[in-house]
């Protein structure tokens, strides 16, 4: 008896190992957060990636080619190839890209795809030329550059209401609030006086002309670190005045002080991670979309930002809990992924229901050639469940999200320009459920361009009927200033400049549009939470930004608006 079970047992065995043989994994769409190149300090007057950012970029890009769209010969995992996409010529309605508006991390997105999708050689590539290529002579011809590929980058720029998914954090004054708690705290005070003498021994030269001494402490550490990691790569002096346990020891304390910034999830009102929240949404609307669409679209998803709300979105998932690596600052060029797949023996291609798809968390720190893509589980399951399936990985995802521009207003008690379209349930940026067998709360799926059209125009609809208002019932007009000689006009225009052209300035602090550091990039530091009064209350080193603000001086643009109640301007005509 114990013989023939055995058998049975041996034969049931080899039965299962033949049907994982046949089972093959499909993916069908992937969602990439990936973090920018190394670039020039926040603290200089331009932050552009540089070359070696941008090489690290390409790297990332090439990586990302070998595993979704043309692996290599030396590529033994071909069966993770997305299904259906374009291996050669980029198809821009297979991939969607969005960027940040900051410079460094636009260019870092360009960088990438240049690695995903590299120039398309006539000669070598003269199996895939369509008749694009061909002339009427019979001649074959290229894109400049060797075959240069376009690839449409989506930048959400700060009064559009979709740069909250890539950026929740910007422009929400709850957040600036918790910060200011923090920088109050008890926890920031004690590293604050501990670390005073670690940053008291840097040699004063390796700031000279960029940070004060009195800056250089816990409450500037990121700052500290990005400058000191920049010069590291790039002068040879810091090289040679910096000791890598310093450096080190820099990145540490930034790690703690971003982290505690972050990712604190037990924070008043969960502000502190808005940025996670967001993000979260956005990748799991994307995901969403390709379901929808019977995998036709969004194929393969590159969402190009800061770490912040990386950070915030690893603390969200429980990753810090268990892998050390998510506690801080991830590397340049980092990028965590979300993968949607199937495990099926069906080879034809068809599209599976929405119950045999699975989800995975893989993440890469840095672009180094020896750092591996790593499989890590999520949400606090063990380390044999690397794998969700979609069902587990909605509800769970709806569970730290944050999907709805206007609960995203109220809450941070944003003054951005989108949020009156939003005012009163206005207009909403959610959709109804995937199929009715999944969960009903959705995510935001309106096409981003689309959302920001919509919301920008409902903004603009709002100010004028406001503006119309104010004239009708307070009298108020407005007049043309003479015209000024072209020579007396400046701006970038110059000599043809015309008195009516405006030069736009922004007061920084206005509550229009982001606040900004250096260029182009918002971040929680010393020198931004508001006046030096508010800075003093909780113990905070100001930095003297006095030449980095600008107003308005009211010169040449051409409108002002008189006095309210007096007699308008007849018109009088003669000829």
């Amino acid at each position: 008896m114990t013989h023939i079970l055995a058998i049975i047992l041996a034969v049931a065995a080899s039965h299962l190992a033949f049907a994982q043989a046949e089972s093959t994994e499909t993916v069908w769409s992937s969602v990439l957060v990936t973090l920018y190149g190394d670039r020039a300090p926040l603290i200089s007057p331009r932050n552009s990636l540089t070359p070696f950012g941008a090489q690290q970029l390409y790297s990332a890009g090439s990586l990302f080619r070998d595993r979704y769209i043309a692996p290599s010969s030396s590529n033994t995992s071909s069966d993770l190839v997305i299904n259906g996409i374009s291996p050669f010529e980029i198809d821009n309605s297979q991939i969607f890209v969005q960027s940040t508006v900051d410079e460094f991390i636009a260019s870092s997105a360009q960088a990438f795809m240049q690695g995903l999708y590299p120039p398309v050689d006539n000669e070598r590539d003269s199996l895939i030329l369509n008749a694009e290529y061909l002339l009427a002579n019979g001649s074959n011809i290229e894109y400049p550059l060797g075959g240069f590929q376009y690839a449409n980058v989506y930048t959400a720029s700060p009064l559009d209401p979709n740069s909250i998914w890539l950026s929740g954090a910007d422009n929400c004054p709850a957040y600036l609030n918790s910060t200011l708690e923090y920088f109050a705290s008890s926890e920031y005070m004690k590293l604050a006086s501990t670390t005073q003498d670690f940053y008291a021994g840097f040699d004063s030269s390796i700031f000279a002309g960029e940070l004060e001494e009195s800056q250089v402490n816990f409450h500037n550490a990121y700052y500290v670190f990005d400058y000191l990691s920049y010069g590291s790569i790039h002068n040879s002096t810091i090289q040679a005045r910096l000791s890598n346990d310093d450096l080190f020891q820099a990145r540490t304390l930034a790690d703690d002080a971003e982290f505690a910034l972050y990712a604190n999830i037990s924070a008043e009102g969960g502000v502190r991670t808005i940025g996670g929240q967001t993000l979260a949404a956005y990748i799991l609307g994307l995901l969403i979309n390709n379901i929808e669409n019977n995998g036709q679209i969004n194929k393969l998803n590159l969402l190009f930002t800061s770490f912040e709300p990386m950070i915030s979105l690893a603390a969200l998932l429980g990753l810090p809990n268990m892998y050390t690596q998510f506690f801080g600052i991830p590397e340049l060029g980092s990028s965590i992924v979300f993968e949607m797949f199937s495990i099926d023996n069906d080879t034809s291609g068809t599209y599976p229901d929405p119950s045999d798809l699975y989800v995975r968390f893989l993440f890469r720190n840095g672009t180094n050639s020896t750092t591996n893509l790593g499989l890590y589980p999520i949400f606090g399951r063990g380390h044999t469940s690397s794998s969700m399936n979609l069902s587990d990985f909605i509800v769970s995802m709806e569970s730290i999200m944050l999907s709805d521009v206007g609960e995203w207003c109220t809450i941070c008690s944003s003054p951005s320009i989108f949020c009156a379209a939003f005012a009163n349930g206005a207009f909403t940026n959610t959709t109804g459920n995937i199929t009715s067998s999944l969960p009903k709360k959705s995510s935001p799926a309106t096409h981003p361009a689309i959302a920001g059209v919509i919301g920008a125009l409902i903004a603009l609809v709002l100010a004028a009927t406001t503006l119309a208002v104010a004239m009708f019932f307070l009298g108020i007009r407005f007049y043309r200033q003479k015209s000024k000689r072209r020579s007396e006009l400046g701006g970038f225009k110059g000599a043809e400049k015309l008195a009516s052209d405006q030069d736009l300035s922004i007061v920084k602090g206005s509550g229009v549009g982001a606040t900004v550091i250096g260029k182009g990039h918002e971040r929680i530091g010393s020198w931004e939470l508001g006046e030096a009064s508010e800075a003093k209350e909780v113990g905070m080193q100001n930095m003297d930004m006095s030449n980095h603000k600008t107003s308005l001086d009211g010169e040449g643009d051409g409108i002002s608006v008189i006095e309210q109640h007096l007699e308008p301007v007849r018109v009088e005509e003669r000829v």
